[in-house]
C-alpha cells in the first residue's frame, strides 16, 4: 500500500558493466515504446531509468532494501520523518513551498514487504521537463529535492526532531488502528501471522503498535544511519529527463556514506504438514474467513507462469472456479477470490460468508481446487486467465509511476524483467502445466473470523 504525502495540491552482485536493453509493450493497436536501462552505482546499488516520451509526468525513486526483522517499526518510520524537513528546509512548510514552485510536485511514502525483505521507498512525482516554463529541468530540481531530503535530515541535539518523530509515531499507529478496523484486511494479517508464525514473512511491514510507541529520535536516527549504510539501493528514474544528472547528483549525496551491504534472503517452505485452525469473534455481521496455501515453490521462479494462471482460474477473476461457481452458483460467499504471493510462494483465499456457512464454504473452495487438479476446466477458461493477465500486466505502462512501481517490484532479486517477458510465458502455460501446479498445493493455515452481530448491532 502507497501512502501519499500530498504536500501541495493545486490542482545481488553487481557487475561494472552496463546492461542496456531496449524494451516494447503494445496496448491495443498503440505502440507503447520505451527503454530500461540499468547501470551500476559506486554505492553497491542499481541504477534505473525508463524512457518514455509518452507521458506528461516523471517521478524519481529511491528504495531502501533490508531483511524484515523486529526493526521493522524503526524503519517504517524513518521516510515519513525524513519528508517533513531537511537542513534546507526546516519544517513542513518550507517542504511544501519547494513543491508548489515545483509545479506541484509530490512526494510519495511506500513500505512494504517482498518476501522476506522490508523495502522503503520514498518517492517524487513531477511535471515533465518539456511541459515547464523558461527551460527549467524540474525531473533534476525535484530529485535534488528528495536526495536532500533524504541524506540531510534536520536534527536536534544530534537526532530528528522530537516534534516530528512523535507527530509520524501518532500517524504510522493510526494506519495499523486503520488496519485492524478493516476485518477483511484484518482477517488476512491474523492468517498471515499464524501461518508465518515461525517465518520472517510472519512481521507486519510496519511492524507493531507497541515498537512504535517505544521509539525515541535517537533511536530512529540510529536506526536510519544504520538503513543507509547496510540497505541495498535501487534508484529509479522515469519519464523523460536527464538520467545522467539525477545519477550524479544521487552518488554525490551518498559519496561520504561508509557502504557495508547486507544481503536478504527469503525462505521458501513447499508443502504443509499439517492444516493450522484458529477463529476469533468479533461483533460483525460478515464473517471472514481466509485460507492459506503452499503452492510448492522452491525460489519465486520456480514454475512461475503455471502457477499464475492456474491461481488466476481458480480465484483471481470474474470467470474463475471462486466466483463462478462458489459465489453466484452456490451464493455461499459475498465474495471470494485467491491472490498469489509470489516472493514468498504462497496463495491465500479471501472470502466474506455467513457465519454459520463456514464449513460448506471451506468444502466448496477446496472442491474448485480439486477440480483443478482432475481437469475439469475447458481451453477457453485457460485463454480467459490468460487474458485477464495480459491486460493487467500491460497497465503498467499507463504511467511513469506505475512503470516505475513495476520494476521496483522486481529491485530485491535484482532480475529486472518486462511485462511482455511474464505475458509471452503465460500464453506457453498448457492444461498439462495447470494441472501440474495445482497438484503441488497444500493448505496450511485456516482463520476465521466469526460474526456474532444480528442485524443493526455490527460494529464493522
Amino acid at each position: 500500500m502507497i501512502f501519499s504525502k500530498k504536500l501541495w495540491k493545486p490542482a545481488m552482485g553487481y557487475g561494472i558493466m552496463e546492461e542496456i536493453t531496449e524494451k516494447y509493450c503494445n496496448i491495443g493497436c498503440d505502440r507503447m515504446k520505451y527503454s530500461f536501462n540499468k547501470t551500476a552505482l559506486s554505492c553497491k546499488g542499481d541504477f534505473c531509468s525508463i524512457s518514455s516520451d509518452s507521458f506528461k509526468s516523471a517521478c524519481v525513486s529511491v528504495s531502501f532494501m533490508l531483511p524484515l526483522g523486529d526493526d521493522a517499526s524503526l524503519y517504517a518510520l524513518v521516510p515519513n520523518v525524513l519528508t517533513r524537513s531537511s537542513q534546507d528546509y526546516e519544517n513542513l512548510a518550507a517542504v511544501e513551498r519547494k513543491l508548489a514552485n515545483l509545479y506541484g510536485a509530490e512526494l510519495i511514502v511506500d513500505v512494504s514487504k517482498v518476501g522476506e525483505t522490508q523495502v522503503i521507498k520514498l518517492m517524487i512525482s513531477c511535471i515533465d521537463d518539456r511541459f515547464a516554463l523558461d527551460n527549467e529541468v524540474i525531473a533534476s530540481e525535484s530529485s535534488k529535492l528528495l536526495f536532500d531530503l533524504i541524506f540531510k535530515p534536520r536534527l536536534e541535539n544530534g537526532a530528528f526532531c522530537d516534534a516530528d518523530v512523535e507527530s509520524e509515531k501518532r500517524i504510522l499507529c493510526e494506519r495499523l488502528f486503520a488496519e485492524q478496523s478493516d476485518k477483511r484486511v484484518y482477517a488476512k494479517n491474523r492468517c498471515e501471522e499464524i501461518m508465518f508464525a515461525d517465518e520472517a514473512y510472519g512481521i507486519h511491514r510496519y511492524g507493531d503498535i507497541e515498537s512504535i510507541e517505544a521509539i525515541t529520535p535517537a533511536g530512529l536516527y540510529e536506526a536510519y544511519l544504520k538503513l543507509l549504510s547496510t540497505a541495498k539501493i535501487a534508484v529509479c528514474v522515469s519519464g523523460n529527463t536527464d538520467f545522467s544528472a539525477v545519477k550524479a547528483s544521487f552518488e554525490e549525496s551518498i559519496s561520504d556514506i561508509s557502504r557495508n551491504v547486507v544481503s536478504t534472503e527469503t525462505l521458501f517452505v513447499e508443502s504443509a504438514e499439517d492444516v493450522q485452525y484458529e477463529k476469533e469473534q468479533e461483533d460483525v455481521k460478515q464473517g471472514k474467513l481466509v485460507m492459506g496455501f503452499r503452492l510448492g515453490m522452491k525460489d519465486m521462479n520456480d514454475n512461475y507462469a503455471a502457477r499464475r494462471v492456474m491461481v488466476d482460474l481458480f480465484g483471481g477473476s470474474p470467470h474463475s472456479k471462486l466466483f463462478t461457481v462458489v459465489r453466484e452458483k452456490m451464493s455461499l460467499c459475498y465474495y471470494c477470490s485467491a491472490r498469489m504471493i509470489r516472493a514468498k510462494g504462497y496463495m491465500f483465499v479471501q472470502s466474506g460468508i455467513e457465519s454459520y456457512n463456514e464449513e460448506k464454504a471451506k468444502k466448496a473452495i477446496l472442491q474448485q481446487l480439486e477440480d483443478i487438479k482432475a481437469g475439469s476446466f475447458s481451453d477457453e477458461d485457460i485463454q480467459a486467465s490468460v487474458k485477464a493477465l495480459e491486460d493487467s500486466f500491460r497497465s503498467v505502462t499507463d504511467s511513469p509511476e506505475s512503470l516505475e512501481g513495476w520494476f521496483m517490484s522486481q529491485c530485491v532479486s535484482g532480475e529486472y524483467r518486462t511485462p511482455d517477458e511474464f505475458i509471452e510465458n503465460f500464453k506457453a502455460v498448457s492444461r498439462e502445466d495447470i494441472i501440474k501446479a495445482a497438484e503441488q498445493v497444500t493448505l496450511d493455515t485456516v482463520f476465521m473470523l466469526e460474526g456474532t452481530a444480528t442485524e443493526g448491532e455490527s460494529n464493522e
